[in-house]
């Protein structure tokens, strides 16, 4: 089955407006597909400013709702890996605090 190639970071911060990229290290044979999930809801190409790259999901200009519990899933035929990331995105302290 597919396999985790590096150690991540589970939980991940990101100012406001910053780019984010969140890395999937997996490997496997055969090249595993990858999947990436927000809360539960597949990323896809609709998704104006999410872009899935070969072994990331990067965000552009990060805004508050994307906060949110994301996972990146690799499978091929012989199995399947999720790695889990927490994404929490630090903004001004004006508009956290109003």
């Amino acid at each position: 089955p597919p396999r985790v190639s590096e150690r991540v970071a589970h939980r991940q911060s990101i100012r406001l407006g910053r780019t984010m990229k969140l890395p999937c290290p997996v490997e496997g044979d055969p090249p595993p597909l990858i999947m990436w999930t927000k809360d539960g809801r597949n990323i896809h190409s609709g998704w104006t400013r999410f872009r899935v790259l070969q072994h990331a999901l990067r965000i552009k200009e990060v805004e508050t709702e994307d906060a949110g519990t994301y996972i990146c899933k690799a499978t091929n035929g012989f199995g399947s890996v999720n790695i889990n990331y927490t994404l929490i995105v630090i903004g001004e302290l004006h508009l956290l605090y109003p």
